[in-house]
């Protein structure tokens, strides 16, 4: 079954923009090992040193590593700090 293409996606496309996100889906940052931003999340599901688990519009993103901490979240955004050992994306989970 095709995926519907939204107004924002069929926008962005008619006028040959580049493939930046749409406003509202949330955006992932990583910097090295050491640090994940995510902007536009819906608030975290679980939390401890070794799992960060963080709500988004579509799903969830699952941060696993060591040494975890949250060291910045405010309604748009929030930083997660440690050693990052992977990142997961995991659509429909809610």
């Amino acid at each position: 079954m095709a995926r519907r293409i939204s107004f924002m996606e069929r926008l962005t496309q008619a006028a040959d923009l580049p493939d930046e996100p749409l406003p509202g889906l949330p955006l992932i940052e990583v910097a090295g090992d050491r640090r994940v931003l995510i902007e536009h999340h819906c608030g975290v599901m679980e939390y401890s040193t070794q799992t960060i688990r963080v709500k988004v519009k579509y799903g969830q993103i699952c941060i696993e590593g060591a040494c975890l901490t949250l060291t910045h979240m405010t309604k748009g955004q929030l930083i997660i700090s440690g050693r990052i050992h992977s990142i997961h994306l995991m659509r429909g989970c809610g």
